[in-house]
């Protein structure tokens, strides 16, 4: 990524979670970055274009963490237990990109094409739920009310650690606790 199109992103992160993307024109976000306008608009076509860039690259970035170490041969649990002891750990050490991409990710203005693309970054993870199913690990239920469970509860973990300023040993304890609980509800 070329270093005037990070700034952009990276000014626009700063921006929109401080002041929301619906309330910062691109005018504060090039005074920010530090470029032109013209810049701005050379690397992206529109407002909303910017904004499905930094959705991605959050996206990206949450991914990237989640994904180190991922035990791809692991058991259910195993890599169940990755993806939710790496996720809140994503949440509590970034809180401000991880509140923004949730904003983002609320937004009607992620188009589908981004949210479709965003997807592809969790690739490593695909056959998680599917193979939960399919082994009688999880219960006998949609394996997308099964995501939606699972994101909704480590939203949950994440918004609790953040606002009890958990650390240590008291973080390590809850997301533990969290987990099992996640774990026993959705397994058979």
């Amino acid at each position: 990524m070329s270093d005037k199109r990070t700034q952009i992103i990276e000014a626009s992160i700063d921006l929109f979670a401080n002041s929301g993307f619906w309330n910062t024109p691109t005018s504060k976000i090039t005074k920010h970055a530090k470029v032109s306008t013209g810049t701005l608009f050379n690397y992206f076509t529109s407002k909303d274009a910017l904004i499905d860039e930094v959705y991605l690259q959050l996206k990206q970035e949450q991914a990237t963490h989640i994904a180190a170490g991922y035990p791809a041969d692991g058991s259910v649990k195993e890599r169940s237990e990755h993806l939710w002891f790496r996720y809140i750990d994503w949440g509590i050490h970034f809180p401000v990109r991880y509140r923004l991409l949730k904003q983002l990710k609320l937004s009607d203005l992620i188009s589908e094409t981004a949210r479709q693309q965003s997807m592809s970054e969790w690739g490593f993870s695909s056959s998680l739920l599917p193979d939960g199913v399919a082994t009688g690990v999880f219960r006998d239920i949609p394996t997308e009310l099964i995501g939606m469970l699972c994101f909704a509860q480590l939203e949950s973990a994440v918004n609790y650690a953040t606002a009890h300023h958990l650390a240590d040993m008291s973080l390590t304890k809850h997301i533990a606790r969290t987990f099992e609980i996640f774990w026993a509800g959705v397994t058979s």
